[in-house]
Parts: C-alpha cells; sequence; structure tokens
C-alpha cells in the first residue's frame, strides 16, 4: 500500500512538472483555427518577422513561432522604454526572450496599430506591425514603413 501511494505520488508530480514549453512565456488562449501566424526568423542581419505587417480585427489573436534564433515580441511602449506606438488603451506587451522551437501568443484587444520590435536586434530592422480594425482580416503586407 505505501509503494502504490508513492508511485500515485511521483506521477502526479511528474504529470505537473512535465509541461514547461517555453519556460512560461506563452500566454494562455483559446486557440482558434484562423489564428494568424508570424514566423519569427534569423540569427543576426537576417532577422525578421514574416510577414512583417498584418491586418486582424479586434478579438483576434496571433501567434508567434520562433523558428530560429533568439529572440523578443515586444511593444513599442514607455513600460518597454520606447515611445507609444500601440493603441493608447492596450496594455503593453514583451513576450521575454524566445528560442526555436517556442510559440507565443497575443490577444489584440482594440483597433489600431500595434508596433513591435524584437529587442535584441531592433536596430538591425527586426520590427513588425499590427493593424487592427473591422475590415478583411487575414490581409497581409511586408510593406512596413518604420
Amino acid at each position: 500500500m505505501k509503494d502504490e501511494a508513492i508511485h500515485i505520488i511521483l506521477f502526479l508530480l511528474f504529470i505537473t512538472v512535465l509541461p514547461l514549453p517555453g519556460l512560461g512565456y506563452e500566454q494562455p488562449v483559446d486557440i482558434k483555427p484562423d489564428t494568424l501566424t508570424v514566423h519569427v526568423l534569423g540569427t543576426a542581419e537576417d532577422s525578421r518577422f514574416e510577414p512583417k505587417s498584418i491586418r486582424v480585427k479586434p478579438g483576434e489573436t496571433v501567434r508567434f513561432e520562433v523558428k530560429e534564433g533568439m529572440h523578443t515580441v515586444t511593444a513599442y511602449h514607455p513600460d518597454n522604454r520606447r515611445d507609444l506606438r500601440i493603441p493608447k488603451d492596450a496594455p503593453s506587451f514583451d513576450s521575454g526572450i524566445l528560442t526555436a522551437g517556442d510559440t507565443w501568443y497575443l490577444n489584440i484587444t482594440y483597433s489600431g496599430e500595434y508596433n513591435y520590435f524584437c529587442m535584441p536586434h531592433e536596430r538591425m530592422g527586426h520590427v513588425g506591425k499590427i493593424i487592427s480594425n473591422n475590415t478583411n482580416s487575414n490581409n497581409t503586407s511586408t510593406n512596413y514603413k518604420n
């Protein structure tokens, strides 16, 4: 009986510790089949978000998938020591350091432009934009102007 109790306790500990992907940087969200994905690519001068600019509707979620390198998805916001370049009522965001294989989700709550950058690669032009309004979603453009 004592051995069985120990096995049960060990099993419960194992299943509670097992799911640690991304070291807690993921935000819990309900994933919808039409969630838009931005790939985070590059390791230095070639670092980039693909697509660089996307259109979504308020209430949609954007999934950031890191394919290579070490990156962040960080809002242009005073909380991140940058000028405000997201809707004024929208909360600031920062994914923390993400590495290859990590996924991070951002819920878009307000209409407007959400400008973001990768902290280690901002000076190399690693920036992106989400345009949120109630018109056509799923439109992508790579014509982002900083």
